[in-house]
């Protein structure tokens, strides 16, 4: 914590063997330490879920694997709140068991956006979703020098942004974010870890020195969408 804040990453990759962000509970062990070392608080686990690869019992199958691996660590760790990071696609707002990629106890669903071409059926779909979910945009840092506009819009249609720690140290992206920060549309920050990247994690945790008193406002965002969250 700080100054009595808790520190949320809203965005990692740690489930070992549930996607490429860890491949066996030994990175798993050595991202733990990472973020100990950061002083986080809580992490949600986001593993990728890509529609037109993967069935939904496949990848649950993959993460519940991955869950008993990670009850069987004992050693301090942050508290873990299982959600999942769902690349759009086409359909996806008819696809069913969506529930089930929330962050587990809540209706929030964090949703990744494609890096090509965004047509008017994304903006529908994203529409239909706010209609039952909480929508997280995640990363939109990766978005956000080339469809301004089209965030903006998001936004405005009632989604909420997650940005991650790294996009803070580029002029560039940062120069991007800066209204939406001082606006208050930033709803969460991840380290977006994957592997035993540690400059990811030394990232987030320099996130407060970057955003000022903004930082304790994303914090608070962040922890009111874990309220009902179900820890692992």
């Amino acid at each position: 914590m700080i100054n009595g804040q808790k520190i949320i990453d809203f965005h990692a990759h740690i489930l070992p063997g549930a996607d490429h962000g860890s491949s066996s509970i030994d990175d798993t062990l050595g991202q733990i330490a990472l973020m100990n070392n950061a002083g986080v608080d809580t992490v949600v686990a986001t593993p990728h879920f890509y529609p037109n690869r993967h069935t939904v019992e496949y990848f649950f199958e993959k993460v519940s694997s991955s869950v008993e691996k990670i009850g069987s660590i004992d050693i301090p760790r942050p508290r873990i709140c299982l959600g999942a990071e769902v690349l759009y696609c086409d359909g996806i707002d008819n696809m069913q068991d969506l529930d089930r990629f929330c962050i587990r106890g809540t209706k929030v669903l964090i949703l990744e956006l494609p890096l090509d071409t965004w047509d008017d059926r994304l903006f529908d779909t994203v529409k239909t979703l706010l209609s039952e979910y909480t929508v997280v945009l995640a990363h939109i840092d990766r978005y956000i020098l080339y469809q301004t506009e089209a965030i903006y819009s998001l936004l405005e249609m009632g989604a909420r942004a997650q940005i991650n720690a790294q996009s803070l140290f580029y002029r560039k992206e940062r120069k991007h974010l800066s209204p939406l920060i001082e606006a208050g549309d930033i709803c969460a920050i991840g380290s977006d870890l994957h592997k035993l990247e540690n400059k990811s994690v030394r990232c987030f945790a320099a996130a407060p020195k970057k955003l000022g008193n903004a930082y304790s406002d994303i914090m608070q965002s962040a922890d009111e969408l874990l309220k009902d969250a179900v820890k692992i």
